[in-house]
């Protein structure tokens, strides 16, 4: 993303929507229980979720010591940075290149099977 594009608008819109999916009616967190522990009245974590607020940094930090850092992931993608489980680890292995070359494999040794085997190796009924 270019950073003309890191707008207090665009961190607002992510972090509002990120909220929706972790706060609420049904969620894995209520507004009263994340006030408690945050100390941010619910009227402010309200107006966060609805885009229509951004909490300063000292409440952002706030929530993120609450909520984990689930909460900042989309923003933290914004300049690059991205959740160590979507990043290459060292020493790790390439799935979707092991994917690859094992249907290629697979696809070898079915074309082999598939081949008529010459009589010596069929007949050795001696």
């Amino acid at each position: 993303m270019d950073v003309s594009h890191i707008t207090t608008a665009e961190v607002t819109r992510r972090l509002s929507l990120q909220l929706r999916k972790m706060i609420g009616p049904g969620r894995r967190w209520s507004y009263r229980g994340v006030a408690d522990l945050t100390g941010i009245d619910e009227r402010s974590l309200k107006a966060y979720a609805a885009g229509t607020a951004c909490p300063n940094l000292a409440k952002f930090k706030r929530l993120l010591l609450v909520l984990g850092p689930e909460l900042g992931r989309d923003i933290d993608r914004m300049y690059g940075w991205m959740p160590r489980s979507e990043s290459s680890q060292p020493g790790a292995i390439d799935l979707a290149a092991f994917r690859s070359e094992l249907v290629e494999r697979l696809r070898l040794l079915d074309r082999m099977l598939a081949e008529p085997r010459p009589a010596a190796e069929t007949d050795r009924t001696g």
